[in-house]
């Protein structure tokens, strides 16, 4: 009896450690804070929405995606950064949300010269 006492104590002491690991598994990604709001420092036009374009929290493809860009939906492009791949930060005018979208996943026709986020004297090519 007491040996099965025992067995299930240390079942349900593997299980609960089971269920602390895995609910800490997801990782906190530190390149997912910061990069606040920007003034809006582009308005040349040339850029619109891709297909689907995800706006995300912050400019890397594993930080939350808020919402998406389509066709036909407005685009306010405030200024670009590279953080292993060009990102804009952009609005979407026609449902409100903002954050960051990957250059490659937007329409650019033609190259445009965007204001880098971090240095307003300097300007990022995209397209």
């Amino acid at each position: 009896m007491r040996s099965r006492i025992l067995g299930i104590a240390a079942g349900m002491i593997l299980t609960i450690t089971s269920v602390a690991v895995v609910g800490s598994a997801s990782p906190a990604y530190a390149h997912c804070s910061g990069h606040g709001t920007h003034p809006d420092l582009y308005s040349g036009g040339g850029i619109s929405w891709g297909n689907g374009t995800a706006i995300r929290s912050h400019p890397h493809v594993d930080c939350d995606a808020l919402g998406r860009g389509y066709p036909g939906q407005g685009i306010d492009v405030h200024c670009a950064v590279h953080t292993g791949a060009d990102w804009v930060y952009a609005r979407n005018t026609s449902t409100g949300v903002n954050g960051w979208s990957r250059e490659d996943a937007l329409n650019v026709p033609t190259p445009v010269f965007v204001p880098v986020c971090n240095n307003l004297a300097a300007t990022m090519q995209l397209g």
